[in-house]
């Protein structure tokens, strides 16, 4: 029999209810999310060196310069697009574009080659929590 205390923290603790943690109430520490909309995007400890580095600064061949840091998963990234070698910051790689998957928000690129790929994430389109 279960403390009526236990009762009032769980409700449904002795009725086998599994916990619905509400996604705004969740603890955002260490977690990235889209700029634009606060969707959920990745982890901080996704962070990876690519070349060296987490963090580089690259132009395209339009001259937009952009900031980004590199990561090995994105999960709420949506990946458009064909494969492009073309213009590609990183040698032997392919990109594609990674938009946040709720609001659409271009957030950076998924880079890839044969058993290998990263992403590539402006920095300021992506806030830690």
């Amino acid at each position: 029999m279960s403390d009526q205390r236990d009762d009032l923290i769980n409700p449904g603790a002795d009725l086998g209810v599994a916990e619905v943690v509400d996604e705004d109430t969740r603890p955002k520490e260490g977690f990235l999310f889209c700029a634009a909309c606060s969707h959920l995007v990745g982890h901080v400890e996704d962070r990876i060196e690519v070349n060296g580095s987490f963090l580089h600064t690259c132009t395209n061949p339009y001259g937009f310069v952009h900031h980004f840091g590199c990561h090995s998963d994105a999960h709420g990234c949506a990946i458009s697009g064909g494969h492009h070698s073309a213009d590609s910051w990183f040698k032997g790689f392919s990109w594609r574009l990674a938009n946040c998957g709720n609001c659409d928000t271009h957030l950076g690129w998924l880079f890839e080659r044969p058993g290998e790929h990263f992403y590539g994430l402006i920095l300021d389109r992506v806030q830690a929590g």
